[in-house]
């Protein structure tokens, strides 16, 4: 495919996508990821330096809060961004990375030939998921959620993971094929030639910033190359297919600060059916937990993961967040493609309001186990995630290693609690050992690092002796509405006890009144009067006090 180079004010071609509402212009800011944030005396220093010693003009360092303790699972609690929840404190996150739509716009618009090969392709069962309208306030909620010393989110009333079944559930991406080494370097022109332009094109358009290749360039390309007709046959087929998957992993996988993507990614391409034998679910499985960790650490302001499947996740585990179902069959694939998204229960969230309900989350709200009646589909399209489920496994991200921990989350197996031991210090480079090898390719088994099955009640106990439990204040702080919304609701957990013995006494009464009824239209037993017929005995009702200033009661219904 030969580029020339693209005049400056000519409009673009009507396959170009509008600019993505997800789309964060880059900064200088976060080029490279601050190790660790130190509390300064306020939150709002302006011209803050990072570890690098760098100005950072503009945007101030998330602070450590000071006094929160560390529990004997997690470390460093005030360094954690749910340390600023507990203050009812924005969210550090500002900027999200990934823009979706245009892929999706792109791919809508290709030639059947187009969609086709990029079908077969380990993408291609993502590329059919509906774009949903992320609702970032739940997603930085989740994140204040997670922790990277277990590499699970800690609600009050248990452990869940992202587990690899998950994954593959949720996108479509399996989890097979060779582990993707460290890329290495590719010049301009080695680039260049593998996407079908020239150097010169290249460099003239400025698509190219040290090793990386910018992703509006890549729009540019696929904006302009007639998508809607280009052929199998056609010279620029293959060229154009690269362009396309480089795009996909930039847009939505592997995102830079500064809206580029790696073009060593190119090299995994030369010959394209190369593309294929790589584990790209694997890879992009760990960048998730990896984005995770590094924004829950204040490592960073940006979202750089492919951030809205915790959405889709969250559809799945916590009713909460359940939407409306667009397609009831449950034989759809990828399982995210069927939720109508948002729905009332989730739409124009508050933080606060996501906030209160994962620190409000008890069993009873949970789905331990979402595909635990789709065994014949697992077993048909999720062959590569199926054999982690209940055990400890390692995934490579371009050379580093991110872990699934699966003696912590053994509940989200089989529905049953067990307690497992600490977890070990877990090396962060995938070393070409045997037993690495073994950890990578099918797991190891961690029933050892588990105790016996136990009732979710001792299981909770322990659990709340170790993990971080509620973080948030009975109610907002905030003047306004807020507060005094915040007020109800607690207010409202306290008379839950309350309700439910009401309900019951109701449903009792409506019984007895339908059974006297009866008997009075039937004759059944004239002689019978009333006098002769004890009062129904109601429940005695618990003392409960509704002043506002009053002390919250504990929400303890779980047990």
């Amino acid at each position: 495919m030969v580029r020339p180079k693209r005049m400056r004010s000519g409009g673009s071609s009507s396959a170009r996508p509008e600019q993505d509402e997800d789309y964060v212009p880059p900064t200088d800011v976060e080029e490279h990821p601050i190790e660790s944030y130190r509390a300064s005396a306020s939150s709002s220093g302006a011209g803050a330096s990072s570890s690098r010693g760098r100005r950072r003009s503009g945007l101030d360092p998330v602070p450590e809060v000071l006094g929160v303790p560390d529990t004997p699972l997690l470390k460093g609690l005030g360094e954690h961004i749910s340390a600023l929840c507990r203050n009812q404190e924005r969210t550090p996150i500002s900027g999200w990375r990934c823009t979706w739509k245009n892929v999706l716009t792109f791919y809508q618009v290709a030639s059947p030939a187009l969609r086709d090969a990029l079908g077969r392709t380990p993408l291609g069962s993502f590329l059919t998921i509906p774009r949903i309208q992320s609702d970032r306030r739940l997603i930085a909620a989740l994140c204040e959620r997670w922790f990277g010393d277990t590499n699970t989110f800690h609600f009050p009333c248990c452990e869940l993971a992202i587990t690899p079944l998950d994954f593959v559930m949720l996108t479509g991406i399996q989890m097979v094929g060779e582990v993707i080494p460290p890329l290495p370097d590719i010049s301009m022109d080695q680039a260049a030639a593998l996407m079908g332009v020239s150097p010169a094109t290249v460099a003239s358009d400025s698509g190219w910033e040290a090793g990386k290749v910018k992703l509006s360039w890549l729009g540019s390309i696929l904006g302009e190359v007639a998508l809607a007709v280009i052929d199998l046959d056609s010279p620029a087929f293959t060229s154009i297919l690269r362009v396309f998957l480089l795009f996909i992993l930039g847009s939505c996988f592997f995102m830079t600060d500064r809206s580029c993507v790696d073009a060593s990614f190119l090299s995994l391409m030369d010959p394209i059916d190369r593309f294929d034998t790589f584990d790209w679910g694997g890879a992009i499985y760990a960048s998730i937990l990896a984005g995770l960790s590094r924004v829950s650490r204040g490592g960073g302001r940006s979202a750089r993961f492919f951030y809205p499947f915790l959405e889709m996740w969250a559809h799945e585990y916590l009713d909460p967040f359940r939407p409306t179902l667009r397609i009831p069959d449950i034989t759809s694939f990828p399982r995210s493609s069927r939720w109508s998204a948002p729905c009332s229960k989730v739409d124009s969230h508050l933080l606060d309001k996501a906030r209160e309900e994962l620190d409000r989350l008890t069993m009873r709200r949970v789905t331990l186990r979402p595909f635990v009646d789709l065994e014949d589909m697992i077993r048909l399209l999720c062959r590569g995630a199926r054999r982690f489920l209940g055990r400890r496994v390692a995934f490579s991200y371009l050379g580093t290693c991110e872990y699934f921990l699966g003696e912590r989350v053994l509940h989200q197996c089989d529905g049953e609690f067990r307690i497992p031991l600490p977890p070990p210090e877990m090396t962060p480079i995938l070393d070409h050992d045997a037993f690495m090898g073994e950890m990578r390719t099918a797991g190891v088994p961690i029933h050892h690092l588990a105790g016996e099955v136990v009732t979710h009640s001792f299981y909770l106990s322990w659990f709340r002796g170790v993990s971080i439990g509620p973080i948030m204040r009975p109610f907002s702080t905030r003047p306004g509405a807020t507060e005094v919304g915040g007020k109800l609701v607690e207010k409202y957990f306290q008379m839950r006890p309350l309700l439910a013995i009401l309900e019951e006494d109701n449903r009792a009464l409506t019984e007895e009144n339908a059974r006297l009824r009866g008997r009075c239209a039937t004759f059944e037993d004239p002689s019978v009067t009333l006098a002769e017929i004890p009062p129904h005995q109601c429940r005695p009702r618990p003392v409960l006090s509704f002043d506002f200033d009053a002390d919250s009661a504990q929400d303890d219904d779980e047990d």
